[in-house]
């Protein structure tokens, strides 16, 4: 059926953001039609229902979006595109939204995107290219046209990542129950009425906190929501690195394949790390890549204004297909680079015995600083890269530094501003009294008022017989060396450097039980004593891709001049 567009609320805020946006081009039609509920085949014979919105005298050039979120939500999109002369096909994912099968999250991307590639290409108005555009899961469906013969002609990818399970599941080699379990709580509301939806949101908060302690983890979303995913315990189960069954949800693993790409990522958000990681694979196999970071948390309504910025750039013959372009969070301005990272000066700062964070380089006193660690009392996460709105992001650390279980160190004053721009890690030799244990760092930024607020982080799950951290281990004989998330930050004259040392994070990372047991277990929470040494012959030391730049004004928007720090 062909009607005249109808956009729900949430899909008109969405529309009138665009149209206020900066740097759009111009509507050029203003009569959009949407035929609605196309039923195309999958090779399975299951229909997968379909929207095609276009306007009178429209191009041949087609943006392709496949969502499990409803091809309503997305409206606004469509609409804005549609009046622009492009054709908008917006898809259902099977077993969403009126589209035939059960959802099986990952399972059936690439079949299904095939079909509807095959199906579109053979539309008599589909003359021109074929951009597919998209965030998060809309993401993951394109990634898997890249395992087909039939391939969209340019990926605009927001916030996702072609290796789900590592990326955002596994990160560390623990197991993020805050994200699977805030998606799974959403996937089963989305389709609800009104009201039922609005009651589940209300009680989310609480339901959230509720399934992350749930025993075992695997129960998390029963206890939550009192529904019980298939998906979601196959992600508990298959939670040890390396499980053959994630392989063929590795999506687009020869590169060489992937058509010119758009990434936009964000320096909060939980894909950060997994698609840089696409980047730089994209970038050293000579594909053509384009990198955009901004300051944002999974979500923001910032990401659909430059991924829909950019898709429209796409289409024209002098569009940008490689570079990177960030934004520096603390006030510092925005970055063009030719590439990610950028050359920088490695500036390395001492973690000391009485809690400081000292520059100076000079060699401090051996001592030994111990903490308890109890998965019955886990160590909250305060804030990161997670999915859970109600903890995403940048959040004041107050209660997190006062716990017992965190160590703490805190560098003098700066005299000037530090630019840090790159992936920071930091060396700590440390043991644990059990074999397996959590590490957890945390970057700060305190302010002149004495607020800390998190900025970046890493983790790592340690075992023995772990060799993936430069031979580290958890027997004191080894130093962990860790890789904190990439960043660009400014940290301002007058603030100081914050370092955390803990064993949790939870529920950003599922807490540690104190053993061997598999994640799906947990019948066991032991309680262990982590020692950190630092000062001596082989001190903890924080390195950063770090420069120093000379005070900015307040309120000033344009990137510093930098000069270099000596070593």
């Amino acid at each position: 059926m062909t009607d005249a567009p109808r956009l729900g609320g949430a899909a008109r805020r969405e529309y009138r953001r665009l149209n206020r946006a900066a740097d759009m081009p111009p509507r050029t039609h203003h009569e959009v039609a949407r035929a609605a509920g196309i039923p195309v085949p999958a090779d399975d014979g299951t229909t997968l229902l379909t929207d095609h919105w276009h306007a009178e005298g429209a191009g041949g050039h087609t943006v392709l979006i496949r969502t499990p979120y409803g091809r309503d939500g997305i409206a606004g999109v469509a609409l804005f595109l549609a009046e622009r002369g492009h054709h908008v096909v917006v898809q259902s994912c099977r077993g969403t939204f009126g589209s035939g099968g059960a959802f099986d999250p990952l399972h059936d991307e690439v079949a299904d995107g095939q079909a509807t590639m095959r199906w579109l290409r053979a539309q008599t108005w589909a003359t021109g290219r074929v951009h597919s555009w998209g965030g998060s899961y809309f993401g993951v469906t394109q990634w898997a046209y890249c395992d087909g013969d039939e391939r969209p002609d340019a990926l605009g990818i927001a916030i996702s990542a072609r290796r789900f399970d590592d990326a955002i599941l596994y990160p560390g080699g623990g197991f993020s129950i805050d994200t699977p379990l805030t998606w799974a709580y959403a996937l089963d509301i989305q389709e609800r009425s009104l009201p039922s939806k609005a009651w589940a949101l209300l009680r989310a908060r609480s339901a959230f906190r509720r399934g992350a302690l749930a025993i075992p983890p695997s129960e998390a979303v029963r206890v939550a929501r009192d529904a019980d995913p298939q998906f979601f315990r196959d992600w508990v189960e298959h939670s040890e690195h390396g499980d053959p069954w994630w392989e063929p949800m590795h999506f687009a693993q020869d590169v060489e394949t992937i058509p010119p790409v758009t990434l936009v990522a964000g320096w909060q958000d939980l894909f950060l790390v997994g698609q840089l990681a696409d980047y730089a694979a994209l970038r050293d196999a000579d594909r053509p890549v384009r990198l955009i970071i901004g300051d944002w948390v999974h979500g923001a309504p910032e990401i659909t204004v430059i991924g829909v910025r950019e898709a429209l750039r796409s289409f024209t013959a002098d569009a940008a297909t490689n570079g990177v372009r960030l934004d520096v969070t603390g006030g510092g301005g925005r970055r063009e680079l030719p590439s990610w990272p950028p050359p920088h000066t490695a500036m390395t700062v001492t973690l000391t015995a009485d809690g400081r964070l000292d520059r100076s380089g000079a060699e401090h006193p051996a001592a030994d600083l111990t903490y308890r660690y109890d998965p019955a009392d886990p160590t909250p996460d305060g804030g990161g890269r997670t999915l859970n709105p109600f903890s995403a992001g940048r959040r004041r650390q107050r209660v997190r530094e006062r716990r017992d279980d965190v160590l703490v160190f805190t560098g003098d004053p700066l005299p000037e501003d530090l630019l840090v721009i790159g992936v920071p890690e930091i060396a700590l030799p440390f043991s644990s009294s059990h074999p397996r244990a959590d590490l957890f760092v945390r970057l700060c930024e305190v302010d002149t008022r004495g607020i800390s607020r998190a900025v970046t982080d890493g983790y790592r799950r340690l075992s023995p017989d772990d060799a993936g951290i430069d031979g580290a281990s958890t027997d004191g004989t080894g130093t962990v060396r860790l890789e904190l998330a990439p960043l660009a930050h400014r940290f301002a004259a007058g603030s100081r450097l914050r370092v955390q040392v803990s064993s949790g994070a939870h529920p950003l990372h599922l807490r540690n039980p104190g053993t061997d047991d598999p994640v799906r277990d947990h019948s066991r929470l032991l309680a262990s004593e982590q020692t950190v040494r630092v000062g001596g012959s082989d001190p903890a030391t924080l390195t950063l891709p770090a420069e120093v730049t000379a005070p900015a004004h307040a309120g000033a928007a344009s990137p510093p001049v930098h000069r270099r720090v000596p070593r």
